[in-house]
């Protein structure tokens, strides 16, 4: 019997040493999920943008309900930005006028419209915040022009934006198919200008745009 009790004494310290053991494991795989629960992950840096109709929806883009808009017809639409790029961003929405040949912003290259635009919009956005801008416009002067072939061409040749007058003189056969572009462009404090596309997360290049077509009456 001396031998049981004696070995029932070794075992005791034994198991003490494995508790202590499995309960440092324990705590050092608890402190290394707190640390990490710590850390600030990293995230998707990005900007969106958003072109909304008259009731702040995805509708409701035309005065009388179709794409064709009349001389004076007024038209309001609501652009959003949102802006996830981890710090507050001066942005700039640039508005284009353009009908269905001329280029468009190029989605591969991310780059901009080559066409100038009418019409811009600075606002600073706040990280994790979205901003909305009112854009009003309407048509303020057309011209009818007879094309080499015999086809009538409608040339817009002024724009009442946001209260403001702008010139421009861009035609389309039959007044079809014109499109107003919305182009977002980023302040870049280190070139001291305003850029069409930025870096994300995974150091790819960004751009966003929208654009949404009429025709004149």
């Amino acid at each position: 019997m001396a031998w049981r009790v004696v070995d029932s004494y070794m075992i005791r310290p034994l198991r003490s040493r494995q508790f202590l053991l499995i309960l440092a494991v324990l705590i050092a795989v608890s402190m290394s999920i707190a640390y990490v629960a710590s850390v600030p992950r990293d995230y998707e840096r990005f900007m969106s943008l958003s072109t909304l109709g008259r009731g702040m929806m995805a509708s409701d883009y035309y005065p009388s309900n179709t794409p064709d808009i009349g001389l004076g017809d007024e038209v309001l639409w609501h652009i959003q930005v949102y802006n996830r790029m981890g710090e507050a961003e001066y942005i700039a929405i640039r508005v284009k006028l353009l009908n269905a040949d001329m280029p468009i912003p190029d989605d591969n290259m991310h780059t901009p419209s080559p066409v100038e635009h009418l019409y811009e919009m600075r606002q600073v956005v706040a990280h994790d915040s979205t901003i909305t801008i009112p854009l009003r416009w309407s048509i303020a002067s057309v011209a009818r022009e007879s094309g080499e072939d015999g086809s009538i061409y409608v040339a817009v040749k002024e724009l009442l934006i946001n209260g403001e007058r702008v010139s421009t003189d861009v035609k389309s056969k039959d007044g079809k198919n014109f499109r107003l572009i919305m182009e977002l462009w980023r302040y870049n404090p280190d070139s001291k200008e305003f850029e069409f596309s930025w870096l994300d997360s995974m150091k790819e290049r960004r751009s966003v745009w929208n654009q949404i077509w009429f025709n004149v009456k």
